[in-house]
């Protein structure tokens, strides 16, 4: 993706904010994540969890702004990065599989309270470099708004950084309304069904993601030995 024509501060910001939107409509591993989490354990932990995937926006615009994108390409480039988004969706599929569904017992519900806020940012975090996808965005769409938000200095490039965080939040703001007021809404055997089909999904998509990981791993670090 890239800007042949100058755009104007504000045309810049729509679009940023517009392809942010677009993107992360689209259902990934993190949407599904999220939706685990808020219908599992509770709200506030999925929005712990969306803390440390904008935390992960925030450092990665920062280092594209400094000159890191041919760093970041190779790095997203790793074998290491699906093994470890494989692992991490692996796990949250494993998680879901064993979930049951939150006790009506407020004395006992409050003891869910127990699952820390800081896994919940470091899950997100985990989430967000392991995924391949996450990685591409970046290294393309989102390294094209800033290298078109420099035309308009250091202002520009926070705003294009607001801009990009916005449209994250117009659509998991919205979502994680409708999943706190949908899960009053679903029965104990609604609540396990649905959040088995997550656990299924974020399993097959770990298993391909480290499945394709270790293929990567073998033909560039192991295979040259037994050549």
């Amino acid at each position: 993706m890239e800007f042949p024509v100058p755009l104007s501060l504000p045309a810049l910001i729509v679009s940023a904010f517009a392809v942010s939107l677009a993107t992360v409509v689209v259902p990934g591993p993190i949407t599904l994540v999220l939706s685990r989490l808020a219908i599992s354990q509770r709200t506030s932990r999925a929005v712990w969890f969306l803390v440390g995937c904008l935390l992960v926006d925030v450092v990665l615009f920062m280092a594209l702004a400094g000159g890191a994108a041919p760093v970041l390409r190779r790095l997203g480039a790793l074998p290491a990065v699906e093994i470890v988004g494989g692992f991490a969706l692996l796990w949250g599929g494993w998680s879901s599989l064993r979930h049951r569904p939150a006790p009506k017992d407020p004395e006992r519900a409050a003891h869910l309270e127990g699952y820390p806020a800081y896994r919940a940012v470091l899950t997100g975090m985990v989430v967000c470099l392991g995924n391949l996808h996450y990685w591409f965005w970046w290294c393309t769409a989102g390294l094209a708004f800033v290298e078109a938000a420099r035309a308009h200095g250091y202002p520009g490039l926070l705003w294009i950084l607001i801009a990009l965080i916005a449209g994250v939040v117009a659509w998991y703001a919205p979502l994680l309304w409708a999943l706190h007021h949908g899960r009053s809404l679903l029965t104990p055997r609604s609540e396990r069904w649905v959040i088995i089909g997550i656990g299924a999904i974020l399993l097959a998509i770990g298993s391909t993601l480290l499945v394709i990981g270790s293929f990567r791993f073998w033909l560039r670090y192991l295979a040259p030995w037994f050549r």
